[in-house]
């Protein structure tokens, strides 16, 4: 018999001729109520309370005991022992970089409201995260963004004193309670670094008050350009302290606009058109022009107007084509009637019109002529939904692309105008759209002829050639199979713009040396053995001449920035010139991102946000660094 005072507490109460086998690792009673021997394991006790729960009286009574015993317990140390957590001050390095962490990735980037850190489900969180946190309030949010955006503007400032030339887009946008803003975007390359890239940084986007005519946006983009271009004079060095002063996005005084105006002349200043937005009107204007087509488009838009309000159209036309959806349109954005009717063609013709009678929308099923002019229409505006999504980027070269885009389209459309059978309407507006509003660039290629009272033509800026032609994707391919003249002409055009490549080289090399002859350079340097191989190959191989033909031979459709870091050394004049003008954006789509972003951040449940508060979140969520 074992000892039973050592025998568990189940056994002891219920059970009696208590046995332990240590050799077998087993233990035996004898139940005080039937009799029964029930044998467990030394390390269990399962057994025993299974038979026990059999006698459900005297388990009762058990259970009462057990409770009674654990009550009687004694008291660990650790109750007498009052634990103390002491809170983080208020310069804690954990402390300040959990509240930076709040500030920049939930409410700047993740696009939580500022309330969030008045929320006691939100600080409950906090303290299971971290006890010695103390969550900050609202107030100290709005205080420390504004300490953000003063040391990302100081960042931005000093990154931008060392860029030579900086391309802006500029637009102006309503927020959800009608107040104006007046957004500015820089764009530059960054060649510090061996891999070459295209900065794209908001400057400002403020309040801007009052109406939005020409003079008053130029007058009031006076803050961004006091951020991108720091004055040198006495008479401006306390310019800065103003620069938060919400009146400075009001009218100026006109001595400040003549001042603005000279700064901006100063740094030879270009404006250009956003191309997108011109893209944009050539279809416009060609859908205007063509009524074929308006009975097939009103059908697709009633197709997407029945699957976001008719629950039994959507479960037939999802049980015959899967999830899939057809997206509304837009009247203003061609490209959204583009999808629309692109989204229809990748339904099957037939079971479309079964589930369209099926349902009693026989009204809306297409003829066999209708759906054939939304193929041709598909056809048609395919490459210009490819143009346009070439020159939207804000990362990748895009005013390189703007010249080869429009000739391939006019080439494009040339051609179409055999291969369509029903809207060849559409194909001849199209085109005359497309040759009036870029005209400047079909009269560069010798394409048209500019009259005596045009003036100045939309796109004849120079810009967009040598953008092209300093492209390695493209260089001058485009004259060749996009240029509709005769060889001759090509011949003419190809010289004309390997002039005006090495004039730009001329002038660039003018304005840092004070001369354009190279060989200028070198009489410093007639020192040392064989002079005249350094004269020679000084003068031909790194000639700007010599380099263009080098270029001209070896770019065949490589990436621009990686061609133009590994060849920065060999081809310098070069490089200096594809540096200036392929940081040019071809479109206002990068500014027009950065009022997507404050539309994301004024949610209808967010719009009492103050205008000041709003800026600050759009240009802290627009620059990362």
């Amino acid at each position: 018999m074992a000892d039973n005072s050592r025998a568990p507490q189940i056994v002891t109460f219920g059970y009696k001729d208590y046995e332990l086998d240590r050799e077998n690792k087993k233990r035996f009673a004898r139940c005080r109520v039937c009799n029964t021997r029930i044998s467990d394991t030394t390390t269990t006790t399962s057994n025993f309370i299974r038979h026990y729960k059999n006698h459900k009286e005297r388990y009762d009574e058990y259970l009462k005991t057990k409770i009674h015993c654990s009550d009687l317990q004694q008291p660990s140390m650790s109750q007498f022992i009052v634990p103390q957590t002491t809170t983080y001050p208020v310069n804690h390095p954990r402390q300040k970089a959990i509240t930076e962490a709040i500030i920049s990735d939930l409410i700047i980037n993740s696009n939580m409201p500022l309330s969030i850190t008045d929320n006691k489900l939100f600080i409950h969180f906090l303290s299971i995260m971290d006890a010695k946190y103390t969550a900050v309030s609202r107030r100290t949010v709005t205080s420390r963004l504004e300490a953000m955006v003063s040391e990302r503007r100081s960042k931005l400032i000093r990154e931008i004193a060392t860029v030579e030339n900086l391309s802006v887009t500029v637009d102006i946008w309503s927020d959800r309670r009608m107040r104006g803003y007046l957004g500015v975007t820089g764009h530059w390359m960054d060649t510090t670094a061996d891999a070459i890239t295209l900065k794209s940084h908001l400057l400002a986007c403020n309040r801007f008050k009052g109406s939005h005519t020409g003079e008053r946006i130029c007058a009031n983009m006076k803050k961004a350009f006091t951020t991108c271009f720091p004055s040198s004079d006495e008479a401006d060095e306390n310019d800065d302290d103003c620069l938060d002063d919400a009146e400075l996005w009001n009218a100026l005084p006109v001595d400040e606009e003549e001042r603005l105006n000279v700064t901006l002349t100063s740094k030879s200043q270009h404006r250009l058109q956003c191309f997108a937005h011109t893209l944009q009107l050539v279809v416009g204007d060609g859908l205007k022009e063509t009524r074929a087509v308006s009975a097939a488009l009103a059908k697709a838009s009633r197709i997407s107007s029945l699957l976001h309000t008719s629950t039994s159209f959507k479960e037939e036309f999802e049980k015959e084509f899967g999830q899939r959806g057809v997206p509304a349109s837009v009247v203003t954005r061609w490209n959204s009637t583009f999808r629309q009717v692109k989204s229809l063609l990748s339904c099957d013709y037939q079971t479309l019109c079964k589930v369209l009678d099926v349902r009693g929308h026989r009204e809306t099923i297409f003829t066999v002529s209708e759906w054939a002019q939304i193929k041709d229409l598909v056809s048609i505006l395919k490459p210009f939904a490819d143009a346009n999504d070439l020159t939207q980027g804000d990362k990748v070269v895009t005013i390189s692309a703007v010249i080869p885009c429009v000739l391939s389209l006019n080439h494009h459309l040339e051609n179409q105008k055999e291969r369509t059978q029903y809207l060849v309407n559409l194909v001849h507006s199209l085109q005359r759209s497309l040759q009036k509003r870029f005209k400047g660039i079909f009269v560069n290629v010798k394409m048209s002829q500019q009259h005596t009272n045009e003036g100045i033509l939309p796109f004849s800026d120079p810009v967009y050639v040598k953008a092209a032609v300093l492209d390695p994707a493209f260089g001058v391919m485009w004259i060749e199979h996009d240029v509709l003249v005769d060889d001759k002409l090509k011949e003419q055009l190809t010289m004309e713009v390997k002039n005006l490549i090495l004039e730009e080289t001329d002038h660039t090399i003018m304005e840092q040396t004070g001369h354009g002859d190279e060989e200028e350079q070198i009489k410093g340097d007639e020192t040392g053995l064989f002079v005249y191989h350094k004269k020679l190959k000084k003068s031909t191989h790194c000639s700007p001449a010599a380099q263009l033909n080098h270029y001209l031979d070896n770019c065949d459709g490589q990436n621009c920035l990686l061609f133009w870091g590994m060849n920065k050394e060999a081809m310098p004049s070069l490089f200096q010139i594809a540096m200036r003008v392929l940081a040019v954006p071809a479109s206002s789509a990068p500014v027009e991102r950065v009022f997507s972003h404050g539309g994301i951040i004024m949610r209808p449940h967010r719009s009492q946000l103050s205008a000041n508060v709003l800026s600050n979140l759009i240009f802290c969520k627009c620059n990362t660094f």
